[in-house]
């Protein structure tokens, strides 16, 4: 009896076939899912280094904006920001006055309170660097990085997405002890003004520095800025853009009091540590102190 040979001309099933672009499908999805995760890896990556240089820029023994100007002239939460690493003065910003548009500026013995309330410009204190007195401003203290400007309240990185007022980088600040000129949201927010020169983490938003006010501290009124100085860090928002390590929180009870909760206090103080190690209150947020480690020194709330 002869055999019957049936041919299949080389081809393929519709199973097979379908079997394999099932498979190569799960290999684009496992492909697509590890890039995106090595892409974010990146990201922090870069951030973290951002934030060294950030604090090196601060706090260097050798060239940094604190030993150079020997303190932050005109010092207070609102003055001191990253914008000051980039230009010639501690307050950045305009106010009307007639004429034109003035730049407000404080010096060394300048009232802020004064200054705010008479929405006027005073000279500033900075002066170009001296060899012999080893002081003054020799800026820009930063080379790398993404450079911007602050934004305003209401932009977006990319039109889905929330504004940044909506994504906390505008605090309220009605309740804290702070010059008028820094509560208006639609020029100023407690971390830049806007148009300020700024520099953005890989994920589109600005490092902001925190230094918390003195409602984060027991006794208001007589909190060293040193001691103020000693918890000030630079964030980055993360991942999910969203500014979540407090800093000029309300007190959750009474958002107009200056009289904080211990709670609130704690948050505002050590960068969202709840107790020892839990820094949850901080959410996806990057963190690095500029004076001290981050830890809890277990010192009272």
């Amino acid at each position: 009896m002869m055999a019957v040979r049936i041919s299949r001309n080389g081809g393929f099933t519709l199973v097979e076939m379908v079997l394999v672009v099932g498979i190569l499908a799960l290999l684009a999805v496992f492909a697509a899912t590890r890039l995106a995760g090595l892409s974010e890896s990146a990201r922090a990556t870069a951030a973290a280094r951002d934030l060294q240089e950030l604090r090196d820029a601060f706090v260097s023994e050798e060239t940094g904006y604190l030993r150079d100007l020997g303190g932050i002239p005109g010092f207070s939460p609102a003055s001191a920001r990253v914008g000051c690493l980039f230009t010639a003065t501690n307050v950045w910003g305009t106010v009307p006055a007639p004429g034109g548009v003035r730049v407000l500026r404080l010096d060394d013995d300048a009232s802020e309170a004064r200054a705010a309330a008479e929405h006027r410009a005073v000279p500033s204190a900075f002066t170009s660097w001296d060899e012999t007195r080893r002081r003054g401003w020799r800026g820009p203290y930063l080379a790398g990085g993404t450079r911007g400007f602050f934004p305003a309240r209401d932009a977006r990185r990319f039109p889905e997405d929330a504004t940044f007022g909506e994504r906390r980088f505008f605090p309220r600040l009605d309740h804290l002890l702070l010059p008028a000129a820094f509560k208006d949201p639609s020029r100023a927010s407690a971390y830049g003004f806007v148009g300020e020169p700024a520099l953005f983490d890989p994920w589109g938003n600005p490092y902001v520095l925190q230094v918390p006010p003195p409602q984060a501290f027991r006794g208001v009124t007589n909190v060293a800025e040193e001691v103020r100085f000693r918890y000030a860090r630079v964030v980055s928002a993360g991942p999910d853009g969203v500014l979540d390590t407090p800093c000029f929180q309300p007190n959750a009870t009474n958002e107009t009091s200056t009289t904080w909760t211990a709670r609130a206090r704690r948050l505002a103080r050590q960068a969202g540590r709840i107790d020892g190690d839990d820094v949850s209150a901080r959410g996806d947020d990057l963190v690095l102190f500029l004076g001290r480690g981050d830890l809890d020194e277990g010192e009272e709330p």
